[in-house]
This record gives structure tokens, C-alpha cells and sequence, in this order.
């Protein structure tokens, strides 16, 4: 290890959302970090050098975050807090004109309110700048040039330079929404605990923005998830190197391949998302290997039987009305058995438990998830 790279912590924390911390400690593993441990909605994993904050980044498709911790301290209450944040030496990571914001997360007897530790963490910044510099940095919550991270819990605070900027969900291919989108690696981590194969026929039938169908293009054709991605947090570190930065990126890239056509494809019943569909699609690279189809999937027969079924229909809470997509899951059931090749699989993702009963067919397992922080499940079925 060189001397730039001495003051690298011995662990980062990968966030995740609750539920997906195995998933994630699976992935991990199987990029070469075997040894990561559970944190709370995340995992800690140690590292060699700064390659490998370049690497999680790149291709963990269910992290949320990588945090690179620069400081852990004691914190009885908000003056230990500020003294903390401004003992770390901030000249290493700002440069004049640059803004920032602080995600906190905090867990204290006496300072109850996550906003207000991240405004004294931000006086701590912006009073140590203003004397070394003569001016202090800007707030910048949309789009801001370092993110950092405040975790409190108990009396321990530890503070986190976010290797990402923004959250790795947000791919780059995503041009277009629909409400309540499903966030992509919540997307990947359906597809991974339905053991999705590139050689499968997989089916949404409830495309949306298409989120599931492009997530699964990425992994058959080995796409790195950061692939459209320009800008990361990491490019903030003192320590960064461009040439290793290119090295991982270029050897990640090499392994990507193309992808038959037909063996993805979504039906959508409303006609603007079926729209944003297409031009996601289009923005991720896969507008002929994924086959959108604008209509109902009770009047559509596919032209070659799915092997696979994944998807996200409408649960009630947000979009629509328990009582009136009660149909639809019935209809999902008689899609499933009715329309897919046998033997074959079928997941759906749902936070409505009631409505589940309504397809018609006994889960083999129920995965427990999270999404938006609604307790939801992914009920599997094997079908013969």
C-alpha cells in the first residue's frame, strides 16, 4: 500500500435497504470481499486499497451507498458533536466555490432530531473553512459536489465521506417516472432471489418504467450498473487516482456482451408509462433486446411462453384501491398458469398481504423486503 493510501480506513459501510443485507454480503463475496459483516441496513467490508471503494461502486448492484468513515468519536451531546466534526481536517476535501450536504442518521439521548445534528455537523464545515479559507462552502441538497454522512448511535458518532455522491440506484438510464417507481437495486434484488439466468424467457406484466425488465438486461449482458454513470464521491478523496479508477472501470466494462433478443420483454395497460418504458429502455442501451408491449396481459398471449415472471403490480396503498385490484391478481394467477411454459417460476412483489390470496396459487417461499420503507414481500411459485 502506497503512503497516499496509509490513512485508509480498514472497513467501509454499504448501505442497503432493510431485508437486502445477505443479498448484499452474497454479492460482496462473489466480487472478492468475503469478508463482510451485518450493520445495521448495511454491511461492513474491508478493504485493501482505494480500488476497492472504485469497485463496490461500479458493479454492486444492491448497495445504496458506500461510506468511507473519517472520523469515530465520542458524542455526549451537541458540543462533542461540533467539536468532533471539526477536528477532521476539511482542507482535504474542499476546494473553494465547492457545496456540500450531510445525510444523519441519529440514534441520541439528547439530540433527537436528525436534521439538527446534520445543521451543527454543517456549522462545524463551514467554521473551520471559513478561517483556513476566508469563505465558507454552500448547501447544496439537490446535487451538491461532496455528500457526506453522520451516523449517530448511542454515544458514538461516525462521520462519512459517501464515496457514491448520488445513491447507486440511480443508474443513469432512468430519463422518466412513473409514481411510486421501484428503485433499481431493489429491482436487482428481486432478480437475484428469483435466481434469474440469462437464458430465461422473463416476463413483467406489469412493466411500469420497465425498472425490473432493464435491471435484468444489465445482468445478462454484464453491464456494470455504474455504466452511464459520470460522477462519483470518490473523485473527492485525497487519495483518488484516475489511472486506478480507469483500470477497474475498463477491466469491468470488458466483460460485457451482447444479449439475445426475445428473452425480455413487459406489458403495460397505461399508455404513458408504457411510453417511459421505451425511452428507458432506449437510455440503458436495450431498446431492441426488451420487447414493450402497451396493453392488458389478460388479453395478451406472448409469442413464446416465459419461463420466468417477475413483477411489481399496483399494491393499493399508493396507486390504486385494495377492492378494485383484486381482479388483477387473479388475472396474474391465471397468467401464471395458463400462459407460462412448464415447468416454470413466478415471483410478485406486493405490500398488500390480502391481495396476495387473491392469485390463486400457494407460495412456495416469502421473501420479507422493504420498499419506500413499507414492509412488502416477494412471494415465489413453482409451477408445474
Amino acid at each position: 500500500m502506497s503512503d497516499r493510501e496509509k490513512s485508509l480506513p480498514a472497513e467501509l459501510f454499504i448501505t442497503c435497504s432493510q431485508g437486502l443485507e445477505p443479498i448484499l454480503i452474497e454479492e460482496l463475496a462473489e466480487l472478492g470481499f468475503g469478508h463482510a459483516h451485518l450493520g445495521f441496513r448495511g454491511v461492513f467490508v474491508k478493504i485493501k486499497d482505494l480500488s476497492d471503494i472504485y469497485k463496490i461502486n461500479y458493479l454492486s448492484r444492491i448497495a445504496g451507498r458506500v461510506l468511507y468513515p473519517l472520523s469515530s468519536f465520542r458524542c455526549h451531546d451537541k458540543k462533542a458533536l461540533y467539536r468532533g466534526v471539526y477536528d477532521i481536517d476539511w482542507t482535504q476535501f474542499f476546494t473553494k466555490g465547492q457545496t456540500f450536504s450531510i445525510d444523519a442518521n441519529v440514534n441520541h439521548r439528547m439530540i433527537r432530531n436528525s436534521l439538527f445534528a446534520a445543521q451543527i455537523a454543517k456549522d462545524a464545515i463551514c467554521d473551520q473553512l471559513r478561517e483556513k479559507f476566508g469563505d465558507r462552502p454552500n448547501i447544496d441538497l439537490k446535487d451538491p459536489d461532496i455528500q457526506l454522512n453522520l451516523f449517530v448511535q448511542g454515544d458514538t458518532a461516525t462521520f462519512s465521506l459517501d464515496t457514491s455522491g448520488a445513491p447507486l440506484y440511480k443508474r443513469g438510464y432512468r430519463l422518466e417516472s412513473v409514481e411510486a417507481p421501484m428503485q433499481e437495486n431493489l429491482a436487482a434484488a428481486l432478480l437475484r432471489l428469483a435466481n434469474y439466468q440469462p437464458n430465461e424467457i422473463l416476463c413483467d406484466p406489469c412493466c411500469g418504467s420497465g425498472t425490473i425488465l432493464i435491471e435484468a438486461a444489465l445482468m445478462a449482458s454484464k453491464t456494470p450498473p455504474g455504466f452511464l454513470r459520470k460522477n462519483w464521491g470518490f473523485m473527492q478523496l485525497p487519495q483518488f487516482s484516475t489511472a486506478a479508477w480507469l483500470k477497474v472501470k475498463m477491466e469491468a466494462d470488458q466483460q460485457r456482451q451482447k444479449i439475445p433478443k426475445g428473452h425480455l420483454f413487459g406489458i403495460e395497460l397505461n399508455k404513458n408509462s408504457a411510453r417511459i418504458a421505451k425511452t428507458n429502455t432506449r437510455a440503458a442501451g436495450f431498446l431492441t433486446e426488451i420487447e414493450i408491449v402497451q396493453g392488458d396481459f389478460r388479453e395478451y398471449t406472448p409469442e413464446v411462453a416465459p419461463t420466468l415472471l417477475v413483477t411489481n403490480p399496483p399494491h393499493g396503498k399508493r396507486l390504486e384501491s385494495l377492492e378494485s385490484l383484486v381482479p388483477l391478481y387473479r388475472a396474474l394467477g391465471d397468467f401464471m398458469k395458463q400462459k407460462m411454459t412448464k415447468p416454470s417460476r413466478g415471483f410478485v412483489f406486493t405490500a398488500n398481504s390480502d391481495l396476495t390470496k387473491e392469485v390463486g396459487l400457494s407460495a412456495k417461499r416469502r421473501h420479507v423486503l422493504y420498499s419506500g420503507g413499507i414492509e412488502a414481500r416477494l412471494l415465489e411459485y413453482d409451477l408445474y
